[in-house]
């Protein structure tokens, strides 16, 4: 039997995933490419061509999900890639229509539909990666705002005069409460080393402790800005949500009007890595 496929990719801090996916999210021939050491627009979309045009012939439409500002199906604006180019789409070279749209609304697409199956009429996905960044449903249609700037979460400041962004600001979101941002400052190689070593070390729970403080900072913010039904929190960090659970959601709850934690909706995403992919396989269909 036949069954229809679309291409999903995911651009993310330092390699794309790609694979054919179904209209149930199942993902078939995934690749990923690692990019740490060529960041170039060039070599991102030699990879990205190449692997269109081996399974070209399967699908029948392009999906990229991309961590930056899209606004006409165009590359408006990325913080920490070079991708800022209004030929991106046409330089994928193919004959399928192709959808851009930002990483996060991608992976918060994907969560909505194939995870709560549209339930929800307010809904929102935070991504914890190398940025933070969001994605934001109202009234179960995609927001992306006049400009394509909504969901741009990473970039609120949480504290004024802070360590400077790459985005030129200072104090953002993204500088305290990034995956990137825990690691650097525990000086562990990754999350896994890191809840491991929390264990036996004091130092290393405290300034995880810390991180939470930041973290919840700009989610109460976020909560009390949108007053969502319901918001995900994904990323790497998610894996290891039910180490955290609870302390985040009180840390939360201390800086709401309404302190009832009964009242945050607020759990951990479930698709993992995948989910920006299958998010912008779906987005023809949003």
């Amino acid at each position: 039997m036949w069954i229809l496929l679309i291409f999903g990719i995911d651009i993310g801090g330092r390699h794309v995933g790609m694979a054919l996916v179904d209209d149930k999210g199942k993902v078939y021939k995934k690749q990923i490419v690692d990019f740490a050491k060529d960041k170039s627009s060039k070599y991102i979309l030699e990879q990205i061509s190449k692997y269109v045009k081996e399974h070209e012939n399967e699908a029948e439409s392009v999906g990229i999900g991309v961590p930056g500002i899209i606004k006409n199906n165009k590359i408006v604006y990325t913080v920490n890639l070079a991708l800022d180019d209004p030929n991106f789409v046409r330089k994928i070279h193919t004959k399928l229509p192709v959808y851009l749209a930002n990483d996060a609304l991608c992976a918060t697409i994907a969560e909505y539909k194939i995870i709560d199956n549209s339930k929800y009429n307010n809904y929102a996905l935070v991504t914890l990666g190398t940025g933070i960044g969001s994605g934001l449903i109202f009234n179960k249609q995609v927001y992306n705002g006049r400009n394509g700037y909504a969901g741009e979460l990473g970039h609120m400041v949480i504290k004024k005069g802070g360590i400077k962004c790459n985005c030129g600001r200072r104090g953002c979101f993204e500088r305290y409460a990034s995956v990137s941002h825990l690691l650097e400052m525990t000086k562990c190689k990754s999350l896994g080393d890191l809840f491991n070593a929390m264990e036996t070390s004091p130092a290393l729970a405290k300034i995880f402790d810390e991180y939470l403080e930041d973290l919840s900072e700009g989610l109460a913010n976020f909560i009390m800005i949108n007053d969502l039904d319901m918001i995900v929190i994904g990323g790497s960090l998610a894996w290891f949500g039910d180490k955290f659970y609870y302390v985040l959601r009180s840390k939360i709850a201390e800086k709401l009007f309404n302190r009832e934690t009964n009242d945050i909706k607020i759990k951990f995403a479930k698709l993992g890595n995948n989910a920006g992919l299958i998010g912008a396989s779906l987005l023809a269909t949003m």
